[in-house]
């Protein structure tokens, strides 16, 4: 395709990407350090503990699964506003760390706390101020506004348990709302609130169908991951059993950049480890070394299998005369045009067909809230590189490499790669799923085409800069909108 129409058509669709950018959650999210300023009141209020000196860990949280199934079930913008209120939806996740003890806690955008872990032994809490003798005083203590969650909620009983010479008393409580239940748990030891846990029912008659279409999908990932795994060892009997060169240098460039992007995100993977699983009998220097080897040993794992395959594939596509990494400004060019085609082709399908109810596709994160929790470039960046190194290596490279030396029909090679690697993507945001996973064929099909016409590192380009600019323009829009002043409260599209 002429370079000058190939540009025009790049420029047209990143306008149109833009102007049909997806749909976003309203951003009521409380700012990061508000949230730890809340969540030390709330936890010196209920424990008697002090943790304004203590290290905080804060990370965004939804609970994504209950999002995807009321979405599927369309009931997501009916039931919006309770989301944010039980906070399954712009709230914060924050642990406090010090010295072998730790505490988690929840805050929704009410400012209320939905959930709480106490690591912490009973001897350094004190005396808390809080008399609880029953569930009402626990709901009191829980209380922010007569408007928030702890002001719905009803008591369906208590227990008493003996643990470490201390009594643990449990308090359950419901919280309903339309078709939404959430059950609670609530313990308490010697008068301190130690631990706040919740599980949320979507209240439908259609659940069993929701559950089987995600084992569906499960399986469906299960088999495209099965499907590359054959290709790859097909591939790599090829490259034993044929009497072919061997080229080094470009694989292990390939596999540098596989384990860049592993490594990239040291640092945020380990803290959100520590949010998520810390034991407070190891120390925080401990966590991180641990979370540096198992970087260390997963980029090693990614980088070996990028190697063995990117050295497989390049040797066959050598032998099929396939187009790699000639011409490489060239190449470059039209994978950045390529991937602006696509982003603006498919933003306006899918805005064309949810306006006619064609499709329901679950809101994004706005970019507000993006940019409020704390989600880099340098993550976008991780992401992007693991993915389009490893999946345009397996796939399109090794793969369609192998299906052609195989059976040399370039429709049938780039149609099974595509279905394959479609079949490895998540489809649960949208309904009805199979409208995705045909985007995503779609999208193979031009990758498939991109590498066999104009060369692999076009492929490449173009799934590289395709992923960056889906994960990085929330933020980058955000920014541009504080320098210019324009930032609201919120930032959403209403729907």
């Amino acid at each position: 395709m002429n370079i000058i129409l190939l540009s025009l058509l790049g420029v047209i669709g990143f306008v149109l990407f833009l102007k049909y950018r997806p749909k976003s959650y309203e951003s009521i999210l409380i700012d990061k350090e508000e949230a730890i300023n809340i969540s030390t009141r709330h936890i010196k209020k209920l424990t008697n503990i002090d943790v304004s000196d203590w290290q905080p860990y804060c990370m965004y949280w939804y609970d994504r699964e209950t999002v995807n199934r009321l979405h599927n079930l369309n009931m997501l913008n009916r039931l919006r506003t309770t989301l944010y209120k039980w906070g399954i939806i712009e709230s914060w996740r924050i642990r406090f760390v010090s010295q072998n003890k730790s505490i988690s806690i929840g805050i929704n955008a009410d400012k209320e706390i939905v959930f709480m872990h106490v690591d912490v032994r009973s001897q350094e809490m004190g005396t808390n101020e809080i008399n609880i003798q029953s569930p009402l005083d626990v709901i009191k203590a829980l209380t922010v506004n007569n408007s928030g969650i702890w002001s719905k909620v009803k008591s369906t009983g208590e227990g008493e348990r003996k643990e470490d010479f201390s009594n643990i008393r449990t308090y359950w409580y419901i919280l309903e709302e339309e078709e939404l239940r959430m059950k609670i748990s609530i313990q308490v030891q010697e008068n301190v609130i130690i631990g706040i846990l919740s599980d949320t029912e979507i209240l439908t008659s259609n659940m069993g169908e929701i559950v089987k279409k995600e084992f569906g999908e499960s399986a469906l990932n299960l088999s495209g991951f099965i499907g590359s795994f054959i290709a790859t060892i097909i591939g790599i009997l090829l490259l034993i059993f044929t009497d072919n060169a061997v080229y080094l240098k470009t694989p292990i460039i390939i596999t540098l950049f596989t384990i860049v992007g592993v490594l990239l995100t040291c640092k945020e993977d380990i803290s959100m480890g520590i949010i998520n699983s810390f034991d407070s009998r190891l120390s925080v220097k401990s966590v991180y070394l641990i979370g540096i080897i198992s970087a260390i040993m997963g980029s090693i794992a990614y980088g070996c299998v990028t190697f063995i395959t990117s050295l497989t594939g390049i040797n066959l596509a050598t032998v099929l005369e396939l187009p790699l990494f000639e011409n490489v400004g060239m190449q470059v060019l039209t994978g950045v045009l390529i991937s602006f085609i696509s982003l603006g082709l498919f933003s306006s399908i899918f805005h064309y067909m949810d306006k006619n109810n064609l499709i329901r596709i679950s809101p994004e994160l706005s970019d507000r809230s993006s940019y409020l929790s704390g989600f880099k470039l340098k993550q976008s960046l991780s992401i992007s590189l693991q993915s389009s190194v490893t999946e345009e290596v397996i796939f399109r490279l090794l793969g369609i490499s192998t299906l052609l030396w195989l059976f040399n029909n370039n429709l049938l090679a780039v149609t099974i790669t595509s279905v394959l690697w479609s079949l490895l993507h998540q489809g649960s945001g949208y309904n009805p799923r199979f409208i995705r996973w045909i985007q995503l064929v779609l999208f193979g099909f031009i990758l498939g085409f991109t590498y066999l016409y104009y060369g692999f590192l076009a492929a490449l380009i173009t799934h590289f800069v395709h992923n960056f600019i889906v994960l990085s323009i929330p933020l980058i829009y955000y920014k541009i909108q504080m320098k210019a002043g324009k930032v609201e409260n919120t930032h959403n599209i209403q729907y």
